[in-house]
């Protein structure tokens, strides 16, 4: 009963300061002529406090950060290229990084997935021996990861602008319904964190 009313107590303050968190570095873009590598070490330092408390309060062995991005133009019409890069790690000593490996990566090399994501709004994969999940089981192998939990970013606008995932390499690990609302709750506060400040470099 105490553990649970601990992670009642853990959701509620993330819900509270998530929030907070935005709006003070909204009213900081909107009151401050900001230098635009300023603005992005600050943008970068937010995010990544964020994902180091989901790291040390979930125990996670990996999260990480995508985003989607144009990169090239296909022949002969011009049209833009999407594809996604991983902008943010988090890793507990010995766990392998994949920010290295996974740059530049079209999105139709992981359209079954990314288009769930798209519809649900995340995949949680408790195991992965269990079944391939969407084509993400040659992933995994290759990420040593045992489990993992992908959870959509959406702007201020609700569009889909990256992937927040959530990883185990060392086992498996089945996250309860408290820790998978705080997930959520961290994956709102960092897509309006990365959202404020790219429509903030937009008009500028």
């Amino acid at each position: 009963m105490i553990e649970l009313e601990i992670a009642i107590l853990i959701t509620l303050i993330s819900a509270l300061i998530g929030p907070l968190v935005v709006t003070r570095y909204r009213h900081y873009l909107n009151t401050k002529k900001v230098d635009p590598i300023k603005a992005a070490i600050d943008c970068n330092n937010l995010v990544d406090d964020q994902i180091e408390q989901l790291k040390e309060e979930f125990d996670a062995d990996r999260i990480w950060i995508s985003q989607f991005h144009n990169g090239g133009n296909f022949y002969p019409t011009g049209k833009s290229i999407q594809k996604f890069s991983i902008f943010h790690e988090q890793c507990t000593p010995g766990t392998n990084h994949i920010s290295e490996t996974f740059k530049n990566i079209p999105v139709s090399l992981f359209s079954k997935s990314i288009s769930h994501l798209y519809s649900n709004g995340e995949i949680l994969i408790p195991n992965y021996s269990k079944k391939d999940y969407f084509g993400l089981k040659n992933f995994a192998d290759g990420t040593n990861a045992k489990s993992s939990y992908l959870f959509a970013l959406n702007s201020i606008n609700d569009e889909f602008i990256g992937t927040l995932g959530i990883e185990y390499c060392s086992k498996t690990k089945k996250l309860n319904d408290s820790q998978l609302n705080e997930a959520r709750t961290k994956s709102i506060t960092i897509g309006t964190l990365l959202s404020t400040y790219l429509y903030e470099e937009k008009k500028k």
